[in-house]
């Protein structure tokens, strides 16, 4: 047998620096993950020993991004375990993806914070058993305070948390509600409950039994629709006032979230630039009463004698009915599963590929000399192949939107050479068909932050669609400028073929033009507006439905200023 001595080369390297104690924790992370034969499992414990004190140094944001690395894969339960119990937004980068086996995750599911199940509660890939485990935690959830539970009038019944999980060791399965409630009913008895006591045990679980299989109650008349918060300087929220504070102690606005829980990109980039900000979208996981989505607003605070940063203060409501993300209706209301989709893109990607390439191989005549109208041909199968293509890539970028597992960059972007760029590919077909394609950029634009995949196909398909759809004799323009309220702002006019119609219907995914328009979208204006919105929306940024035109706004970047700006 080989004995692998990785983790005790790691273990026995010094980590005085702050940066020596990072690359160590990204080290002892990959080689746990790793599920390496002849490792010992006592350095296994060891190792997440260490991880555990070096969790104090290193910043919430690398913490974050190396438990976003894990998405997708298979790792040992203890693990699971240890980065679960990190801040929210660390917890929800791991386990909206994480990959476990039904008894290991049976296992990992006691060990989890409310907050942590309730990011699993929006899984649809664990399995029955998992998913009735998680209902059965439901109403545990919302009652745990302080580690103890009411059971009846008058009497509290402990419930411990589970142990921590030792590397190696298999603990005993889930116990199902029925023998949880036996369990409480024997503890009961055990410390001479009274019979009344005993009573009120038996109804509840009783009760419980009835309700296991129902859906919860609206509670949403109750609900608060308001709190206050505080930050520290590292953007964790450290104080709450108004809703319970469980659930959002904890969370932060300094990264934005990567799975369904957190918040949008807005407060993060005001973060980085010590600025106000206001109406940012946060979700908060779980069924308690600060669960849903929330818009937040937020001021920096800054010591009066030092003038040093101290953190944010802010306040948070309940979204008005026209601010709320769209529902999904699988995907922009085509009805599709996002999982079955991208299995179908898969499948389609392939053949279409090879279509396009051997047309462009007989239209270069790359196999031998091809008469003029063979060529023509080939080059117009290579072009339809080339808009199927798109098509294709855009169903697959909006299925990632809906399963979040879309893997975005975060650089600085010249959104104006990009905009010249994508206009320049439209010109020509908006000038075959009678019409004008031009934009106009202000001077001194400041950069935006984000993909330039994500951009370019935002800027794509909003100009395709506008362009496609204008008639002869009219003229579309972009324009780009700086937004009032800061950022950048495109307006793109509205053809006059959509003159009068409201949003509602061009939002339709079953809306679309004829299909004359080589530009025009493959899969309809309604869809290309709704991924348009989706991409917009992981920027920081919104695309409003103006009655002229399309209005998209984007966050500048952090690191640039605007021109003339004081300070």
């Amino acid at each position: 047998m080989r004995f692998d001595d990785m983790l005790a080369t790691v273990l026995a390297r010094p980590a005085e620096r702050p940066v020596d104690r990072v690359a160590q924790w990204r080290q002892l992370l990959d080689l746990l993950a790793q599920h390496r034969p002849g490792s010992d499992p006592s350095l296994a414990r060891e190792a997440l020993a260490r991880l555990q004190d070096l969790r104090r140094d290193v910043p919430v944001s690398i913490r974050r991004e190396t438990a976003s690395a894990f998405a997708g894969r298979s790792v040992p339960a203890p693990l699971v375990v240890f980065l679960a119990a990190d801040v929210p937004v660390v917890t929800s980068a791991m386990l909206g993806h994480v990959r476990l086996s039904e008894a290991d995750w049976l296992t990992v599911l006691p060990r989890l914070s409310p907050t942590g199940r309730g990011v699993l509660r929006h899984r649809r890939d664990l399995g029955l058993r998992v998913e009735q485990a998680l209902v059965s935690f439901g109403r545990t959830d919302l009652a745990l305070q302080g580690g103890s539970r009411a059971v009846g009038a008058g009497a509290q019944v402990l419930v411990p948390d589970p142990e921590p999980l030792p590397v190696g060791v298999v603990p005993a399965p889930i116990q199902e509600p029925g023998e949880q409630a036996a369990a409480i009913s024997a503890h009961a008895l055990e410390h001479g409950a009274g019979e009344g006591q005993i009573r009120a045990i038996i109804d509840r679980i009783a009760g419980f039994r009835q309700r296991r299989d129902e859906p919860p109650a609206d509670e949403t008349e109750d609900q608060p629709d308001s709190f206050r918060y505080e930050t520290g300087t590292d953007g964790v929220i450290r104080w709450v006032e108004g809703v319970a504070r469980g659930p959002l102690i904890g969370e932060t606005i300094a990264t934005p979230a990567s799975g369904p829980v957190g918040v949008d990109a807005q407060a993060p980039g005001a973060f980085r630039r010590r600025a106000p900000f206001r109406d940012a979208r946060l979700i908060v996981a779980g069924g308690s009463e600060a669960a849903g989505e929330w818009r937040i607003a937020g001021v920096p605070i800054f010591a009066v004698d030092t003038g040093r940063f101290q953190g944010y203060r802010g306040t948070a409501r309940r979204p008005r009915s026209d601010e709320r993300a769209e529902p999904s209706l699988g995907l922009y209301g085509f009805g599709l599963d996002p999982d079955s989709l991208r299995q179908l893109v898969h499948e389609l990607r392939t053949p279409l590929n090879a279509i396009g390439g051997f047309a462009e191989m007989i239209r270069r005549q790359m196999r031998g000399p091809i008469s003029t109208a063979y060529r023509e041909r080939a080059q117009a199968i290579a072009e339809q192949a080339g808009r199927l293509l798109a098509a294709v890539d855009d169903l697959d970028v909006a299925a990632r939107l809906e399963t979040q597992r879309l893997d975005l960059q975060r650089v600085e972007v010249d959104l104006g050479a990009m905009l010249g760029s994508v206009c320049g590919n439209h010109v020509d077909s908006a000038r075959s068909r009678g019409a004008d394609l031009r934009y106009e950029l202000a001077p001194g634009l400041p950069a935006v932050q984000g993909d330039p995949a994500a951009l370019r196909r935002m800027l794509g398909r909003l100009i395709a669609g506008a362009s496609a759809l204008a008639g002869e004799g009219e003229s579309i323009r972009a324009d780009l400028r700086l937004a009032l309220e800061g950022g950048l702002a495109l307006a793109v006019d509205r053809p006059t073929r959509l003159t009068g119609m409201a949003e509602a219907a061009l939002l339709d995914p079953g809306f679309g033009p004829e299909g004359d328009a080589p530009d025009a979208p493959l899969l309809g204006l309604g869809f290309s507006l709704h991924l348009v919105r989706r991409l917009a929306a992981t920027a920081g940024g919104t695309l409003a439905i103006e009655e002229d035109h399309f209005l998209l706004r984007l966050p500048a970047a952090a690191s640039t200023g605007y021109a003339g700006a004081g300070g």
